[in-house]
């Protein structure tokens, strides 16, 4: 029985849009993150403290294939206590688009994260810009970040 061909474009719509078949942005298993400050200006606080306890900053992480599928964005939070709110990402052709609005006990009112770079499967480069209010005065934050994928599976702690 030959299959019609209006039977063929739903099925293919179906088969593109799943994410289990999409073609993952990274690798999952295990990952080394590194962020480094650029320039802070912070009201109330000298930008020589910001870098003595912030300049540099190291992390791991772990994402399954299913999460770097569903949710990529997943890979490039670093502030776990962070409560954030998706405003755009966008990875394609190599270029990384990242916004997000986000808050926590350092900045109750909210700072707007702004990242982009470039990416590999196994690598990423972003640089960030984040904007927003301090005891009703201007934030501005810029920092580099870099991703290594280290491993397929992800290292007990």
């Amino acid at each position: 029985m030959p299959i019609r061909k209006r039977y063929l474009l739903p099925f293919f719509l179906i088969l593109a849009a799943s994410p289990a078949l999409a073609a993952a942005t990274f690798a999952p298993g295990q990952w080394n993150h590194e962020t480094r400050l650029v320039q802070a200006d912070v009201p109330g606080i000298p930008e020589w403290v910001i870098r003595m306890f912030a300049g540099h900053g190291s992390r791991k992480s772990c994402n399954s294939a299913v999460q770097l599928n569903s949710h990529p964005e997943t890979l490039l939070t670093a502030d776990d206590e962070a409560v954030c709110k998706l405003r755009t990402f966008s990875a394609a052709n190599g270029k990384l688009v990242f916004d997000t609005f986000c808050t926590n006990k350092r900045f109750p009112d909210g700072l707007l994260v702004a990242s982009r770079g470039s990416y590999t499967p196994t690598s990423y480069t972003i640089s960030t810009t984040s904007t927003g209010m301090r005891n009703g005065k201007p934030v501005r934050i810029l920092t580099t970040g870099t991703g290594k994928h280290v491993a397929d599976a992800c290292a007990k702690s």
